[in-house]
């Protein structure tokens, strides 16, 4: 605040984590005027009527005096202020300066974005949020919507922002490379509303350590909002090869052809003017090199190497992609991680098992099974070879 504007006055603040106009939004029954997320993250809450229309006048960027409002609006206000969505007093962290209407076709998927950005902000943990509605705003696909939030945060602080959003309502999932450097993003389910959230540390595909790969996405943003709140995304040119190296990635103990580069990814890359200069700044020629081939055909690339995500995934099984990953470690965490991955955990297991389509909460069932299925085609592979 200047020093030619007046210091405010003590009054009514709506306050809230995040919140959306969706007064002229459809889909709403009974229409919903507000909806807003409160300052404890709990679900959120849709306003219509008198209540909606007393926070409307209580969101802005002054507090209003108690003496401005109606008998009848001061009572709302203090029903309010007992949900936690209305402050009496001259200032307040989550005050709501302005109500904007929502910019994704999911306003609960545009408070998931606020929600992590705000978490994020009180602890100074620098995000870029990748992926997802902003590649359509950026003319990078034709499909706008998107089933989770991607958030790529400072991989040094990676675990301590995963462990404030649990706190927040959502649960890591069962991974059993958690703890090494093996993994680059962890999934995190709602144990009630929202959306899953996927928080990177790296991106696979670059050939920079994860500081510098970060450090180069962080150089080249920008701004957008959602739900009232800023949040970084990556320039246009940035976002088109990450996500380039996100449909390009193998899957893992499947390899893909040489001769079958990724059409969703050259389709990106086509979208750009010098699709080469923007891969080799982020690192990410190696891994595109068919996807550019077929961009820029006679164009010669430099060969800086395999990426390390790219060498192990792209093993014949999993069994040998796993072995592979493995060889990055110490030994000691070889040890430890070889031994979840051959007896996992109870979660992980079951978790295993759902994802190949067999339902059993017994965790000695889970396990042996996914035993089975990583031995068979190991064993089959090995047998062919030796005939």
């Amino acid at each position: 605040m200047s020093s030619s504007e007046p210091s405010p006055a003590a009054g009514w603040m709506a306050v809230a984590t995040a919140a959306l106009d969706t007064g002229h939004t459809e889909g709403f029954d009974p229409p919903v005027s507000v909806i807003v997320l409160p300052t404890d993250r709990s679900e959120p809450l849709g306003l219509l009527g008198d209540g909606a229309e007393v926070w409307r006048r209580l969101a802005g960027p002054m507090p209003v005096p108690t003496g401005d409002l109606s008998p009848e609006q001061a009572v709302i206000a203090r029903q309010l202020a007992a949900s936690g969505l209305v402050a009496l007093g001259v200032h307040h962290p989550s005050a709501v300066r302005t109500l904007e209407p929502p910019h994704l076709s999911s306003p609960l998927h545009e408070l998931v974005w606020a929600l992590v950005a705000r978490v994020a902000e009180e602890r100074g943990i620098r995000c870029v949020f990748i992926k997802g509605p902003t590649l359509h705003d950026q003319g990078l696909r034709d499909r706008e919507h998107s089933g989770d939030v991607d958030v790529w945060c400072d991989p040094r602080r990676w675990v301590e922002l995963i462990e404030a959003l649990q706190e927040c309502g959502w649960q890591r999932e069962p991974d059993p490379w958690w703890g090494t450097p093996i993994g680059h993003s962890a999934t995190l389910s709602p144990t009630g509303w929202g959306c899953q959230i996927d928080v990177h540390r790296r991106m696979p595909g670059m050939t920079f350590d994860d500081e510098s790969a970060f450090e180069l996405v962080v150089a080249d943003t920008v701004a957008v909002r959602m739900a009232g709140i800023p949040v970084l995304v990556p320039s246009r040119t940035s976002h088109a090869v990450i996500a380039a190296l996100h449909a390009a990635r193998p899957e893992i103990g499947r390899p893909r052809e040489a001769d079958s580069p990724s059409r969703v990814a050259i389709d990106l890359l086509q979208r750009l003017p010098d699709p080469v200069t923007a891969c080799r700044r982020l690192g990410a020629v190696p891994a595109l090199r068919h996807e550019l081939d077929v961009c820029r055909p006679g164009v010669t690339l430099v060969d800086d190497g395999v990426p390390r995500d790219w060498f192990w995934r792209a093993q014949p099984d999993r069994v040998r992609a796993y072995a592979a990953a493995l060889r990055e470690l110490d030994l000691a965490d070889r040890f430890r991680v070889a031994l979840r991955l051959v007896w996992p955990a109870p979660d992980v297991a079951r978790e295993s098992a759902r994802r190949a389509g067999e339902e059993t909460d017994r965790p000695l069932a889970a396990r042996l099974r996914r035993l089975r299925r990583g031995l068979v085609p190991f064993l089959s592979g090995w047998l062919l070879r030796k005939g």
